[in-house]
């Protein structure tokens, strides 16, 4: 398994959600094996701020608002553009 590089505040205002989306599937991988042997303080403190992250690049309400205005024609679906922490 190649060794990833843990998501970032920074990285949500410097990539766009589809260059986060591989990075959010390798730590997520990562954390789902982690989990089922159990978490330190240290290491329950690094998975909550994971999941932070995870809702701040995947949010479900700027998709949502997204898939909106595409279906209404109003413009193109830049959701998977955008840097969601911009």
């Amino acid at each position: 398994m190649p060794a990833f590089k843990r998501l970032t505040r920074e990285d949500l205002t410097k990539l766009t959600r589809a260059e986060l989306l591989d990075r959010i599937r390798m730590e997520s991988d990562y954390w789902d094996r982690k989990c089922k042997r159990g978490l330190n303080e240290a290491d329950a403190a690094a998975h909550q701020e994971f999941s932070s992250i995870l809702h701040a690049a995947l949010d479900p309400g700027a998709a949502l608002n997204h898939a909106i205005v595409y279906i209404e024609g109003r413009g193109d679906n830049g959701y998977w553009n955008e840097k969601p922490g911009v």
